[in-house]
């Protein structure tokens, strides 16, 4: 599956959670699980270079894959901090595509792309238990 693609699904799954605590550890927690039920594969604290850790990296089962998907809390908002670990993980060969996971509705002012990959957010649980 292409990295947008996949990029959206886990964006939805992301957001069709419930999460019962909204701290990092709980979301990824919730967020690995979410996903892996879903089919897809995950690992948590994946090592990129040196000390760089993406929190969670998604792709699909063997052979199916194609591209994987970094997952990064940021329940504390967007800042110049938050952009350099993006910039650095989008430079990664592994990471086809970044996922931005917040708490606050509302649109998130992020860029498109961060180092020519895909960036895209998520709302923790902005549609679970919801008709929409």
């Amino acid at each position: 599956m292409h990295a947008e693609l996949l990029g959206q699904r886990v964006a939805e799954l992301i957001e069709g959670a419930a999460f019962p605590h909204l701290d990092p550890s709980s979301v990824m927690t919730v967020i690995a699980l979410v996903l892996a039920g879903a089919g897809l594969v995950t690992v948590r604290d994946y090592v990129l270079d040196g000390a760089d850790r993406i929190p969670l990296l998604v792709a699909e089962p063997f052979p199916r894959v194609e591209a994987s998907i970094g997952v990064v809390p940021a329940l504390g908002g967007f800042d110049d901090t938050l952009a350099g670990r993006l910039a650095r993980y989008a430079q990664h060969p592994a990471v086809d595509g970044l996922i931005v996971v917040n708490a606050v509705a509302g649109p998130v002012p992020l860029p498109r792309a961060v180092g020519g990959v895909p960036l895209r957010a998520a709302v923790a649980g902005a549609h679970a238990g919801s008709d929409a």
